[in-house]
């Protein structure tokens, strides 16, 4: 060891480099399962109903219970002729003001609902 100090170093250094290359490899093996198995639809029934559930367990809590809204949120009860069912879904998907963005926690189908749920609390 004396005239070759450099050599265990180099030995270490080699095998957590490969360690690390194994590990990032099994990592991106595993991102990839989630990601399929988050692309499964949600079975709905029926979207208003659905919406509600989404709307009774998200939305209260900023928008009061009766949606009526708040001093920090708006009124969410009759939104027809205010917002199109797209401009809710881009609203709930992305967010908006303080609003947080559901892009990331609800799937399309399931946004679709809550906008659908809304817009029939105008009728």
């Amino acid at each position: 060891m004396k005239g070759r100090p450099l050599i265990p170093f180099a030995i270490i250094a080699l095998l957590g480099i490969v360690l690390m290359v194994a590990m990032s490899a099994i990592g991106v093996d595993q991102r990839a399962s989630m990601d399929e198995e988050e692309e499964e639809p949600v079975e709905i029934g029926d979207p208003v109903e659905y919406g509600q559930g989404i709307v009774e367990s998200s939305c209260i809590s900023c928008h009061a219970n009766d949606l009526g809204g708040t001093a920090s949120a708006p009124a969410i009860n009759d939104l027809e002729g205010e917002l199109s069912h797209d401009e809710i879904v881009d609203i709930v998907t992305n967010g908006q003001g303080n609003m947080p963005a559901f892009g990331s926690s609800l799937q399309p189908e399931e946004i679709d609902a809550v906008a659908d749920y809304l817009l029939s609390l105008s009728e």
